[in-house]
């Protein structure tokens, strides 16, 4: 018997999946401040938030009925947040700020110069050095992409027909950004670093 024949015609059929995972535990801490030319934040701090949503055009399910395992993408975001958390943001590709390391007591130290004269010293322990021009949530979430990509890993993805992926993070209530990248074969985290984002940073 057809479909036509039996009324399947006028079934509908899912054109494509996307499973959201956003988990309470999905948080981390950093103080920050923007600083560009002829401007400066005060020093201050957010506690951020993060979502992810991973796309596939794949009509159909795998065959364990699942787009991805959540436990794949929780573990990696998890991870993630878990080095990022109560930590101070060092944008090294700033252009108004000098970095400089050093040894005090016997610890290794950071100490920015910034464009308005402030100078600020950190333990570099304290400190995440992020391969970013801005410490804004937009360039959070570049970094943030390459770091779930290589932890949840591409090719497990790209088997998975995740294709994109979309990376919602706040900073406080009503105040985020999201950011959609395809997820490439043969993605190189350093490669995405180095080239600032495939030239997104200015």
């Amino acid at each position: 018997m057809s479909d036509a024949s039996n009324g399947l015609t006028n079934l509908p059929k899912p054109t494509s999946f996307s499973v959201c995972v956003a988990k309470e535990d999905f948080k981390f801490n950093l103080a920050h401040f923007v600083a560009y030319e002829g401007f400066r934040e005060r020093l201050h701090g957010h506690n951020y938030s993060l979502s992810i949503t991973l796309l596939s055009p794949n009509p159909l399910l795998e065959s364990d009925g699942y787009v991805v395992d959540f436990g794949v993408v929780k573990k990696s975001v998890r991870a993630v947040c878990k080095s990022l958390n109560e930590r101070v943001i060092v944008p090294t590709k700033s252009d108004v700020i000098k970095i400089f390391s050093f040894i005090e007591n016997d610890a290794p130290h950071t100490r920015l110069e910034c464009e308005d004269k402030s100078v600020f010293v950190f333990p570099t322990s304290d400190c995440f050095m992020a391969p970013i021009v801005h410490s804004t949530v937009e360039e959070i979430s570049l970094y943030m992409y390459g770091r779930i990509v290589e932890g949840i890993g591409e090719e497990y993805l790209r088997e998975r027909n995740v294709r994109e992926m979309l990376i919602k993070i706040s900073e406080a209530p009503g105040q985020s950004a999201e950011m959609r990248l395809a997820v490439l074969p043969n993605f190189s985290r350093a490669l995405w670093e180095e080239s600032g984002f495939n030239g997104l940073l200015k």
